[in-house]
């Protein structure tokens, strides 16, 4: 079964900042500004991003986690 999981990379809001200038925010590339996701029931979390769904990607800024895709949770 699948539950709705609050989308760790935009905190649920649907919007991360811009990464452009000029760009305030922008959509969030996970979740599509749902604020949530779509997980089975027995997701484990990230082992890589601890459940974060972000990890430091080059220049010390924040990319989308590689193993879960943003989600969180693996499975």
């Amino acid at each position: 079964m699948m539950i709705k999981k609050r989308c760790p990379y935009c905190k649920g809001q649907g919007a991360v900042p811009g990464d452009e200038p000029g760009v305030s925010v922008q959509p969030c590339p996970v979740c599509s500004q749902r604020g949530y996701n779509l997980v089975p029931d027995d997701a484990l979390m990230c082992g890589l991003c601890q459940g974060t769904g972000r990890s430091l990607g080059g220049g010390r800024s924040w990319k989308v986690c590689p193993e879960c895709k943003g989600i969180g949770s693996r499975w």
